[in-house]
């Protein structure tokens, strides 16, 4: 893939849309550092005519096709989601050529995949989840305890809203029968 230099006049991260031919979820955009290292994008996100994204001025980007190949996500309802987290390297599937889509989400899946969004390096520690669960305590995202615990919609919801930084609400009631 080629390299293309983006001139947006600020140092400052700004929005772009790059125009892409038939992008898929799978469709990244990759930051090439002067050194040559490469980092995945994670907050960019396919539109219908390309891929958006944040960069400063003079980022030299890739745009990439960073699909994994899940056997057990091919045809499945969650197909193209599971494409767009593990093309991000927020989630990385629970081994081999196998994402589990069926499978249920623990706290410690969300809490690392939460840190990977938020650019954290989550490789090492003790348990594959260790700097996750650290950086969610420490950011206020969760208290990090009962990692391996199903995450219930709930903890889920309570979670995503932290991590958003906890946005003020209108106080208008949730039109759900089951709300409370």
């Amino acid at each position: 893939p080629s390299v293309i230099t983006v001139h947006t006049g600020t140092l400052r991260p700004v929005r772009v849309e790059i125009p892409v031919k038939s992008p898929t979820p799978g469709t990244v955009a990759v930051l090439v550092r002067p050194d040559g290292g490469e980092e995945v994008i994670r907050a960019s996100a396919v539109t219908e005519t390309g891929l958006t994204l944040a960069v400063q001025t003079g980022a030299a980007v890739k745009l990439v096709d960073n699909s994994r190949p899940f056997a057990d996500t091919q045809g499945h309802w969650a197909a193209d989601a599971a494409a767009f987290g593990s093309a991000r390297e927020i989630f990385s599937g629970k081994g081999e050529n196998r994402f589990a889509p069926d499978e249920t989400m623990t706290r410690a899946m969300l809490m690392t995949g939460l840190a990977r969004l938020d650019g954290v390096d989550t490789a090492g520690g003790s348990v594959w989840y260790e700097k996750g669960m650290a950086w969610a305590a420490a950011n206020g995202v969760s208290d990090g305890s009962a990692p391996n615990s199903q995450i219930t919609r709930e903890q889920l919801a309570a979670m995503l809203y932290r991590y958003a930084g906890s946005p003020a609400v209108d106080g208008r009631a949730l039109p759900f029968h089951d709300a409370d």
